[in-house]
């Protein structure tokens, strides 16, 4: 039932994001963009689109003012209210927002009130600035913390000398004892705080549920083609990724337990993009024309009254 829901919502998500582009020509090239990013493990090459051409492909990223914010706002909005109507049967659940290269900001209003939520992060946020604004804003949180980092209690020392699970109070952090957690991996050790009074086991644990990001970042990589930007302007650096936030997002809705990432993309790509895949299939047989006459064979096509 949920991955009917899930399939619904894309799409009308999908729907939503095609009709921001004002002409039909800008529409076919958002359309082979998304085909281009729903392909796992290929390079991602503008001269591998389907239906337009690499020239007219890198304009469309470069050049025109199609309304890419919108898209963004779009997809942003979709994903936070389905996280909505995932947790509609509970009661206050909570939520753990992985931080890295956004901010906590961007977390709407009716996310706050719905779900208590956690802030996880790594030793770049460590900062007092960042963690009191943690906290103005109602969240807790979990953020790792350098090895020298200076404490006021137990004493003037550093993190490092500190106990697993025992409480801190960092230097130039005017509020609350934190409590602390310790991980050896062999020559290093990694420390994070906690705003709740955690014991030290559940402090790790919780920091580990950050790994996550990481992996959306792998995945981003080498699955949906972060790693392959290859344009040269900031409008294309920011359309590029929105492309890959999106194939993530629609490919997530789709997959299932026993679902690769590739099976689960290629599925949305040809449920929510029949059209792309249809001029695809369409151009394969153009090309082999030739092939199947040598061998005796010549297809035709034509369209059907459903």
């Amino acid at each position: 039932m949920y991955k009917q829901a899930s399939g619904e919502r894309a799409h009308i998500l999908s729907q939503r994001i095609l009709d921001i582009p004002e002409t039909l020509y800008q529409r076919r090239s958002l359309e082979a963009s998304l085909h281009l990013f729903h392909s796992p493990g290929q390079k991602t090459k503008f001269s591998q689109a389907e239906g337009v051409s690499p020239s007219a492909l890198s304009r469309f990223f470069n050049v025109y003012d199609w309304d890419s914010d919108r898209c963004w706002e779009e997809m942003q909005d979709f994903q936070w209210r389905i996280l909505l109507d995932t947790a509609r049967h509970k009661r206050r659940p909570r939520m753990r927002l992985s931080v890295d290269l956004t901010t906590v900001e961007e977390v709407p209003d009716f996310i706050k009130k719905r779900f208590r939520v956690r802030v996880l992060a790594d030793s770049g946020f460590e900062a007092a600035v960042f963690l009191e604004g943690v906290q103005r804003l109602g969240f807790e949180f979990v953020v790792g913390v350098r090895s020298n980092r200076r404490t006021d209690h137990p004493g003037r020392v550093t993190v490092a000398d500190c106990p697993h699970g025992g409480y801190v109070n960092l230097a130039n952090w005017p509020l609350e004892t934190l409590s602390l957690g310790r991980m050896d991996r062999g020559d290093r050790e990694f420390f994070a705080v906690s705003s709740e009074l955690l014991e030290g086991d559940d402090i790790l644990a919780e920091g580990k549920r950050r790994w996550a990001l990481e992996s959306f970042f792998k995945e981003g990589k080498h699955q949906f083609g972060l790693a392959q930007f290859a344009l040269r302007t900031a409008r294309g650096l920011d359309r590029w990724i929105l492309m890959v936030f999106l194939a993530f997002t629609l490919t997530m809705l789709y997959r299932s337990e026993d679902m690769t990432l590739k099976e689960a993309a290629r599925l949305a790509l040809h449920t929510l993009f029949p059209e792309v895949r249809l001029n695809h299939l369409l151009s394969q047989i153009q090309k082999e024309q030739e092939f199947l006459h040598q061998h005796g064979y010549s297809l035709s096509y034509a369209r059907c009254n459903l």
